[in-house]
């Protein structure tokens, strides 16, 4: 188990990173992608148009036309007006990494680029930060300022560590959310949790309440372990208990382990129409973005 080092999620580069790729017009994909798979409260009247003969005649507003002396159709425009929340795992498996970034630092970079993402689109973001408590949480709100004051919580080493709680997290946001149709993403390698399935009951209720996805956070060493390292000294992050293991002798089942393990997740999720996707520490971020929405765009074809 590495030892835990301060938090270091770059602010800065997040920023100018997505700068550069908006004015590479790769905007048009991030923003637009991030459009097209949370739709807004619904549709408001905007107003009328005329009729083109490519129009569904279905469409025509007759009273309107009659006294316009004209043939219109309706029209409408999207209402946004989205929240979306952010249900952050700060416990302490969260603090590992054999990669260059811990599974905290990479999480909050993701959210960080999301949530630079989604203000631009003028939605709404807020976060509830958990671990065997409720560590901080932020109201959803809009503009700079509001990415600035995610980013100075999500850079302060002292809101990482503890136990895991995710029934309280769960509970505790299915009441602090009040808009039925907020996107609720939650961001945790659902290391920690306890042999009841309360946590499935918990789950299927956010996903009844929002447009609720699951976001697995894996560091490569949560699947495998590497090869030739021989013994190796191992800590549980939240009981602190260590155990002295040979890997090259366990790699095969350890591996074994944890594919039966995603697979229940996978399961899980699936059977309860659950939207999610598993992120790697050692992807890009702005990749894993992309198939962030890759897999919305496939649930909702």
């Amino acid at each position: 188990m590495a030892e835990k080092r301060k938090v270091n999620i770059q602010v800065t580069p997040i920023v100018k990173k997505i700068e550069a790729l908006t004015k590479r017009l790769v905007q048009t994909k991030v923003l637009g992608e991030y459009i097209s798979v949370f739709k807004g409260a619904g549709l408001e009247f905007d107003g009328f148009k005329h009729y083109t003969p490519d129009m569904d005649a279905s469409q025509i507003d007759w009273k309107a036309s009659v006294r316009a002396k004209e043939l219109l159709v309706q029209k409408y425009r999207e209402v946004r007006e989205l929240e979306v929340y952010f249900l952050l795992d700060v416990s302490n498996s969260m603090i590992f990494g054999s990669t260059e970034k811990l599974k905290n630092e990479f999480a909050g970079e993701f959210l960080l680029a999301m949530t630079y993402t989604i203000l631009t689109a003028g939605d709404s973001v807020g976060i509830i930060l958990f671990s065997d408590h409720i560590v901080h949480k932020i109201n959803a709100s809009k503009g700079t300022t509001q990415f600035y004051r995610i980013a100075r919580f999500l850079t302060d080493p002292t809101i990482y560590g503890g136990g895991y709680d995710l029934v309280g997290a769960a509970d505790f946001t299915l009441g602090f959310v009040k808009k039925k149709n907020s996107v609720v993403i939650l961001l945790t390698d659902f290391l920690g949790l306890n042999k009841t399935t309360l946590w499935q009951k918990k789950l299927k209720l956010m996903a009844a309440k929002f447009d609720f996805v699951s976001v697995i956070i894996k560091d490569p060493r949560d699947i495998y372990l590497p090869e030739g390292i021989g013994e190796v000294m191992v800590e549980d992050p939240y009981t602190g208990d260590r155990l002295m293991i040979d890997s090259d002798l366990l790699r095969e089942r350890y591996l074994s382990y944890t594919k039966k393990q995603d697979k229940e997740f996978i399961q899980f999720f699936e059977q309860n129409n659950i939207d999610y996707m598993q992120l790697m520490t050692d992807k890009d971020y702005i990749q894993s973005m992309f198939e962030f929405f890759n897999v919305r765009k496939s649930k909702i074809k």
